[in-house]
């Protein structure tokens, strides 16, 4: 399991189904997730870098104010 800044991100991809979530490894609980085409969208808009899923995801969350 990868770690990033005290995260670790989840991803699953099954034919036409898709899920990246990140989430907080102390807690367990889910930073922020994306679904199928939100997956998609989110990396054509930029907030999602599939060459660096775990750390743009990291970057999109501290964006939102979430982190």
């Amino acid at each position: 399991m990868k770690q990033y800044r005290g995260t670790t991100l989840e991803t699953w991809f099954e034919r036409d189904r898709k899920h990246v979530c990140l989430e907080d490894l102390e807690t367990g609980s889910t930073i922020i997730e994306f679904w199928d085409d939100a997956v998609d969208e989110a990396i054509m808009d930029g907030f999602l870098d599939p060459r660096r899923l775990h750390e743009s995801a990291y970057e999109y969350a501290v964006d939102l104010g979430i982190l």
